[in-house]
């Protein structure tokens, strides 16, 4: 099984003045992840402030619509 990436823990940190490697860094997450989840984030003109009161799977869903959902064989 594949792990999500941890989109709002990334995006949490970069709004604190972390850069995408220090985060990477810190977390034991690859470097690519992180960039993906900022990529997405500005292509999306979404921050921290937009989904600090959101769940996790729905931060996932905002930056990553249709990645990570399972449909029947």
């Amino acid at each position: 099984m594949v792990r999500k990436i941890q989109a709002k823990l990334v995006l949490r940190l970069h709004g604190q003045g972390l850069s995408g490697r220090a985060i990477a860094r810190s977390q034991g997450m690859s470097r690519r992840s992180v960039a993906d989840v900022l990529y997405a984030a500005k292509a999306a003109g979404i921050g921290w402030d937009d989904v600090a009161n959101r769940p996790d799977d729905e931060v996932y869903a905002l930056l990553f619509p249709g990645r990570g959902e399972r449909g029947s064989v």
